[in-house]
């Protein structure tokens, strides 16, 4: 027997066998075990590929199980893959009450860029950490930030280069809260500048209403992360950019515009409302040649869900 015949029953084996467990009281917090466990996933999807004989795989295999078994209690108990960001951890406790202020380090801040009629294009380069982050509605500013929370304070730099605007924003490292509750962050953009968009996104949940502003660029680098986003129909061309981990990603694309869909995914849950197959990992609305703007969306994740729907 060959042992890519066996590769995906035996993962499927595994994981059932680890459902039912929890199911039956053997094991606690069967779900947290499955998420700190599927690396072996990956291992074993590598081993798979491995261009040396099956037998040496099955040895191979069966080393790392051991190795699984006998650390099973550390690598279980271990804080999850997402709860690490840019070489800081925490574990994260996200109230539900926006306005929770009876953590002892709970702070509001405000920052903004001025407006400045020169700069022509905005760069926003947003490190967002993990918490509940949203960018909608207007400024008369460049750009407006606010933070509610306990997780500390962010800091924004920006830049001037040839009539482009480069904005970082990112936590101050050295003042990050070791018992977080709440990081809630609301940003306003100028609506006259072209906007390229650039996230980093931890264990965060992210509303983007970006209806009102005119962008060409949007790329988000995400792991376990919640993203909503409402594309609008300002600019001839957007092109957006999505590498994310175990994630929920619903985007919202205008029925005047024309857009193409790539998906490079394994393990997902997809949903493309009003879109045609047209090649392998290709979508495309029935307006998309005829449409004089258009958006490309390029999707790559693992283990995620996915719906993409028109307004």
């Amino acid at each position: 027997m060959k042992f890519r015949h066996i590769f995906w029953p035996v993962i499927l084996i595994a994981l059932g066998l680890l459902i039912l467990m929890s199911n039956l009281g053997y094991i606690d917090s069967g779900w947290r075990i499955l998420w700190n466990l599927w690396p072996l996933i990956l291992i074993f999807w590598g081993i798979a590929v491995l261009p040396i004989k099956d037998l040496y795989k099955i040895i191979t295999v069966i080393i790392v199980l051991a190795f699984t078994v006998t650390f099973f209690n550390r690598l279980t108990e271990h804080t999850p893959w997402w709860g690490f960001h840019n070489g800081w951890q925490n574990h994260y406790d996200w109230s539900d009450d926006e306005t929770d202020s009876t953590s002892g380090n709970y702070s509001e801040q405000d920052l903004s860029v001025p407006s400045d009629s020169l700069a022509k294009r905005g760069i926003l380069d947003l490190d967002a950490a993990a918490g509940s982050f949203s960018i909608e509605g207007l400024t008369s500013d460049f750009l407006s930030f606010r933070k509610t929370g306990d997780i500390g304070n962010y800091s924004l730099t920006s830049k001037d280069t040839l009539g482009a605007k480069t904005i970082n924003l990112s936590l101050e490292k050295s003042h990050v809260s070791t018992s977080v509750h709440s990081n809630k962050v609301d940003i306003k953009l100028n609506e006259k500048p072209v906007w390229k968009l650039i996230f980093d996104i931890g264990a965060a949940a992210m509303n983007l209403d970006l209806t009102n502003y005119l962008i060409d660029t949007i790329s988000v680098d995400a792991g376990a992360s919640s993203i909503k986003m409402k594309l609008g129909d300002k600019s001839p061309c957007t092109r957006v950019t999505m590498n994310a981990g175990a994630s929920s990603i619903k985007v919202e694309v205008p029925e005047s515009v024309g857009c193409q869909i790539n998906s490079e995914s394994f393990m997902i849950s997809r949903n493309f409302q009003g879109f045609d197959k047209k090649a392998d990992r290709m979508y495309q609305t029935s307006n998309f040649s005829s449409s004089t703007k258009k958006i490309y969306i390029t999707i790559e994740t693992a283990v995620s869900s996915i719906d993409v729907s028109r307004y």
